[in-house]
């Protein structure tokens, strides 16, 4: 059961907009290592006419980027949790 709207540490929109962006840089690492810098789109970096090579770097930081945009959405979910008064660290 889903914790109430004001329970929440952010917005379920805000976790929504984080997962879907990780889905999006998932399929961007896919594309960069599927494709050849020649074949990717012209508005991906990375992109250069002609050529074979495969952007493996690229791909890697998407992947990473993607784990952290998850990471991201999860620890949006957690309750708020309360100090008492005597707990300031």
């Amino acid at each position: 059961m889903p914790a109430p709207a004001s329970a929440r540490n952010a917005p379920a929109a805000v976790t929504a907009a984080l997962i879907l962006l990780g889905v999006i840089f998932a399929a961007i690492g896919v594309l960069y290592l599927a494709k050849s810098a020649g074949q990717l789109p012209a508005f991906l970096p990375g992109h250069q006419a002609g050529s074979s090579h495969h952007h493996s770097k690229h791909a890697l930081a998407a992947f990473v980027l993607a784990l952290v945009s998850w990471a991201g959405a999860w620890f949006t979910t957690g309750k708020r949790t309360r100090r008492g008064a005597g707990t300031h660290r």
